[in-house]
């Protein structure tokens, strides 16, 4: 029964690319405002019950729980070439502050992630500033994870206890997947049938702990593709939820109104906008944005943009949600509900705006005072 499922969800993923001239022809980009999955890490201090093995803590020893290992370099590196391919027309050779903006969560994994793809964005020239050194530094924004927005997973009150019941309350949108749970628990030998929402969390352990060069076995691996669908289903159960998705992302989308206003005014802004962030961030921006088709757990260095462009013949701003999958796959288009590809500016903003909030109206109904303490264990 589960084929089925995954000839379903292969079949609207693959419809959902669009032709890719067709939905950028005749139009000219003017902003791209971007989020991005930090690359690949270690297994996070959560998955320890389960990744509770010699091997695979010599594995993470080595470089610390829930940190960006030598292959997630490399990962944050592809994404930076995707940036500089895609948005190289905005950009100069060289970095130019008043050209992009660049923010990171305050995590380790994601710093490290932004500072590789930068190396990428903005590769050494043969003018260098040294020539033992091939290298330019690139500075990113950060805040403490107890005020960001992006980090509402952890510092949101009424966000945070939502999701912690959501992870462990049973829902019914996951009884289609029982088999394969019953099967991945009984080859980790961990039983969470009866909480089926934790596949999202099992299925990045077991990602992680592969990255990280860690066998998982046969039947595991067989299982993988299974696996994933089930985890997407708990991830929009989780943080698709329509009653909480403006906590998670409504200050992010805020911004990209706030800045393409700008530039649709004639203002001199930056013309990139660049988040490094986490798996919740991409999903959350995809959600509040009201694309058609949500791509299920981002994966590592996976990137959600959404792009500001101008019609050549009539001048009408519009925009286009872009998904690259992963930084080793082609970027797919992703029609927005109700208005299609591409969808005009106004009509987008109609259309999510009763997601839309500034810092003090979230902080507010998060429930945030100064005295929170919160726990960045997974974000460190």
């Amino acid at each position: 029964m589960i084929s089925v499922y995954l000839v379903v969800f292969l079949t609207v993923y693959q419809t959902s690319a669009f032709n890719a001239n067709n939905v950028i022809r005749n139009t000219e980009l003017e902003f791209a405002f971007l989020t991005h999955r930090h690359g690949d890490r270690t297994p996070v201090p959560s998955g320890l019950p389960v990744a509770m093995s010699e091997k695979m803590l010599d594995l993470i020893t080595p470089w610390g729980y829930g940190q960006l290992t030598d292959a997630g370099k490399r990962t944050g590196y592809k994404t930076g070439e995707f940036i500089r391919r895609r948005y190289g027309e905005l950009l100069s050779p060289k970095y130019n502050n008043s050209e992009i903006y660049i923010r990171s969560t305050d995590s380790k994994r994601t710093q490290m992630t932004v500072l590789t793809a930068m190396a990428a964005v903005y590769p050494a020239t043969v003018n260098n500033w040294s020539e033992n050194i091939n290298w330019d530094p690139v500075p990113y924004t950060t805040v403490p994870a107890k005020y960001d927005f992006n980090t509402a997973f952890v510092n949101c009150p009424k966000l945070t206890s939502y999701s912690n019941a959501a992870f462990v309350q049973p829902s019914p949108r996951m009884d289609k997947y029982s088999g394969v749970l019953a099967k991945v628990s009984d080859a980790l030998g961990f039983d969470f049938t009866k909480v089926p929402n934790l596949a999202y969390a099992i299925y990045d352990l077991l990602v992680s702990e592969r990255n990280l060069g860690f066998d998982i076995g046969k039947e595991l691996t067989e299982l993988m593709p299974e696996l994933r669908l089930a985890a997407n289903e708990a991830m929009d159960v989780i943080y698709g939820n329509d009653d909480y998705i403006a906590l998670q992302a409504g200050v992010l989308l805020n911004e990209f109104f706030k800045y393409a206003k700008q530039i649709t005014n004639g203002t001199n802004a930056q013309r990139v906008r660049v988040y490094s962030a986490h798996d919740i961030n991409v999903y959350s921006l995809e959600s509040v944005s009201q694309v058609k088709h949500r791509q299920g757990v981002p994966e590592f260095g996976s990137v959600f943009s959404l792009e500001l462009r101008r019609m050549v013949k009539t001048g009408e701003y519009v925009v286009v949600p872009v998904y690259l999958p992963s930084p080793y796959e082609t970027e797919i288009y992703l029609p927005v509900k109700n208005c299609g590809l591409p969808c005009g500016l106004d009509k987008f903003l109609e259309i999510t705006s009763k997601y839309l909030l500034d810092v003090d109206t979230w902080r507010t109904k998060c429930g945030f005072t100064d005295d929170i303490v919160i726990d960045s264990g997974s974000i460190d």
